[in-house]
């Protein structure tokens, strides 16, 4: 005790008496010089602040500009895709009609009547030259489209006429502006909706026009209807007005006097709130060079701010694309109003280095005699205090010295007492709590190491189940002669959603499937189960591939709170023929090599995932196989395999390592794949399950391994 309290003495009237008394010399001096320095800073860092903070600041609203551009540009972009999406679903809804008629009821429209003008009633109209009852049974046939015409056209945003147009030269339409009987020649073909969708082969828009029925500027989008077999058979087409975009982009508040405007691809004016430019006309055309550039950079799809002289005046244009039809979004605000809080903000704080300036020689004079003072105060005061600390402080250290030690050797039970008031006091109170939570730790550690332990044993077991539930014995089928197939499942966590399945539905049918459940883990894993289940149970019926996909998909739409969903393909192999049928729902096309070729994708449809929409009808499709054909089949773990860098695997890559290896057989097809996604992984996890199944076909005439 005497030993450290010895030493904290000296060391206090070292420490505190020498330093003072070259202070109490050295300080005024200093001070005195701070003053200047700091008056001269002061001065500097207002100035610079000053240009920072105004760069800042038009940066900030320039940001702005830009942003509220994009803003604007997005809000038009989501009413174009309301427009969009009603279209397809009236064109889907059609090519439904023309590749299924028999499973309809014929519904005949006819023209419009004098007491219908005026409604949405749906009616006909015809080229010139047509005659109704050449093509009543297409009329009659489309009749059925009118629920989904009429619908969207009451409840659709600026939809304003919904209509189908036919090559056979007929017109079906829902238009409340529609004139009366009097004027039903009407050739749908020779209309720009009809001629661009059928040019283009799918969804297209149109320029602007100003309606003749009075409805203002508008626009249409029509999208092509094909039958089955890739035939053009009609344009489906939706008349929208501008009004809503125009609320939209006319009634933007952009500070107190800027502006919004609407741009086409061909760089002309769409809408506008400035009698400086009219709608239609050229935004681009004889303008100078800075509003040319800008108006080259919208065509093109750009985004961005540019400040330039518009109509004679300093403004600043920020503009942002509609990707959907290639317009732009333009937004002006004037230079004077840009650089107004700049000005105000300049001008603050000029203010306030003058009073800075004051306060700093204020302040200054005042430290300098305090300083003084102080200097003085705190020599006496540590000659006399540092006798009263150096007793209180040594012997609360011994005592912690003293408990510390007993709790390093294990003892948690132990409690110090320290009454000190300070944060020693503190301190001991610290190692009071370290010790408690310290025990309570280890009893919480125990229980984790616990719990860890179930759970990592559940999960083996899930796995082992899981695994047991695939066809895991090669080859499946020693007695049959006419085929052979090998299969793998690697799920990214302990169990995984993806799964392989393959049976014989009788005696010369074996059906296959591969299948992704969404998402990983226990929740895909259970859905995957019922999935499978299902497939099998129906396919075990006699149904075939089409029937079984229907029946599977609305079973698992009931009840599906989760919100999962299947991709899946199966396909029937007639062992006797080599007749292969098949349907897909959204899984990845696989891929065959044929005896004597190379390895490429089938035809594959994409048709709509299970358990996504009720009532789902899957078209069918069917290839022969050859003696000695393979087909690979894989799910998306496979193509969207990923390395360090988050670049995919790729159905370019997986064709490439295929047709490396013509020779080899099903099983090394699975390991030569496996290894070249690790080697392309390069260490990257594995983000989704890698599941592949291959089948070889031998015919009756050639056998496994020949």
């Amino acid at each position: 005790m005497r030993k450290i309290r010895s030493k904290i003495l000296a060391v206090i009237l070292v420490t505190a008496l020498i330093p003072l008394a070259g202070l109490s010399a050295a300080s005024v001096g200093l001070l005195s010089g701070m003053k200047g320095n700091a008056l001269d800073t002061n001065n500097k860092l207002g100035i610079t602040a000053a240009e920072d903070s105004g760069t800042a600041l038009t940066n900030q609203i320039e940001n702005d500009l830009t942003a509220r551009a994009a803003a604007i540009a997005d809000s038009v972009d989501g009413k174009l895709l309301q427009i969009e999406n009603h279209t397809r679903v009236v064109a889907e809804y059609a090519e439904k009609l023309y590749a299924n008629p028999e499973d309809y009821v014929a519904r005949p429209l006819t023209y419009l009547k004098e007491d219908e003008v005026g409604t949405t009633i749906p009616h006909i109209r015809t080229a010139e030259g047509v005659s109704v009852e050449d093509v009543l049974p297409e009329i009659s046939l489309l009749g059925n489209a009118s629920d989904v015409l009429d619908e969207f056209l009451v409840t659709g945003i600026n939809v304003s006429a919904s209509y189908i147009g036919t090559e056979s030269g007929f017109f079906v339409t829902f238009d409340s502006n529609a004139t009366g009987p009097n004027n039903m020649n009407y050739d749908p073909r020779t209309r720009s909706w009809y001629e661009g969708a059928k040019e283009s082969g799918t969804l297209f828009w149109t320029d602007i026009f100003f309606d003749a029925s009075g409805r203002g500027v508008s626009l249409s989008c029509a999208m092509p209807i094909y039958a089955p077999d890739g035939t053009l058979k009609a344009v489906a087409g939706t008349g929208a007005t501008m009004e809503k975009i125009s609320e939209i982009v006319s009634g933007a508040k952009i500070g107190t006097s800027g502006y919004a405007f609407l741009l086409n691809n061909h760089g002309e004016m769409v809408i506008t709130p400035k009698s400086d430019f009219v709608v239609g006309e050229s935004y681009i055309e004889n303008a100078d060079d800075n509003v040319n550039a800008i108006g080259n950079a919208m065509t093109a799809g750009e985004s961005g701010i540019k400040r330039l002289i518009l109509n004679g005046e300093d403004v600043f244009v920020a503009y942002a694309p509609l990707p959907r039809t290639g317009w732009s979004i333009g937004v002006v605000m004037p230079n004077a109003e840009v650089n107004a809080p700049v000005t105000a903000m300049q001008e603050d704080i000029n203010g306030l280095i003058t009073e800075s300036e004051t306060a700093v020689e204020s302040y200054m004079t005042t430290a300098v005699s305090v300083v003084i003072i102080a200097v003085i105060l705190a020599v006496i005061l540590s000659m006399i205090l540092s006798f009263r600390f150096s007793t209180t402080i040594s012997k609360p250290i011994s005592v912690l010295t003293e408990e510390a030690g007993e709790i390093g050797k294990g003892n948690l039970d132990r409690t110090i007492t320290l009454m000190t008031g300070d944060e020693l006091e503190e301190l001991a109170h610290a190692f009071n709590t370290m010790t408690h939570e310290l025990t309570l730790y280890m009893k919480d550690f125990e229980k984790v190491t616990a719990d860890k332990e179930r759970i990592a044993t559940e999960l083996n077991v899930a796995t082992s189940i899981q695994a047991s539930m695939l066809p895991h014995i090669f080859p499946p089928y020693p007695d049959r002669t006419e085929f052979d197939l090998f299969g793998s499942m690697e799920p990214a966590k302990e169990v995984g959603g993806d799964f392989y399945d393959f049976f014989l539905a009788d005696e010369k049918t074996l059906t296959v499937v591969m299948a992704d459940v969404s998402g990983k883990g226990v929740p895909a894993a259970l859905f995957m189960v019922i999935a499978k289940t299902l497939l099998k149970n129906n396919a075990q019926m006699a149904k075939s591939p089409k029937q079984v996909f229907e029946e599977v998909n609305n079973i698992l739409c009931e009840s599906n709170e989760g919100g999962m969903f299947v991709t899946c393909f199966m396909g029937y192999l007639n062992v006797e023929t080599g007749v292969f049928d098949y349907v897909n729902a959204g899984h990845n096309p696989p891929v065959i090599k044929r005896v004597g070729g190379e390895w490429e994708f089938i035809p594959c449809r994409p048709g709509f995932v299970l358990a996504g929409m009720e009532d789902i009808v899957y078209k069918p499709q069917s290839i022969t196989l050859n003696e000695g054909d393979m087909i690979y089949m894989y799910t998306d773990g496979v193509t969207e395999a990923v390395d360090q860098v988050e670049d995919l695997y790729g159905e370019a890559r997986l064709l490439r390592t295929l047709n490396k290896n013509l020779t080899a057989g099903i099983q090394d097809v699975v390991s030569i794949v496996r290894n070249d996604i690790t080697d392309f992984a390069n260490g990257a996890e594995q983000a989704d399950d890698i599941t592949m199944l291959l089948l070889e076909y031998y015919g009756k005439s050639k056998k496994r391994g020949e």
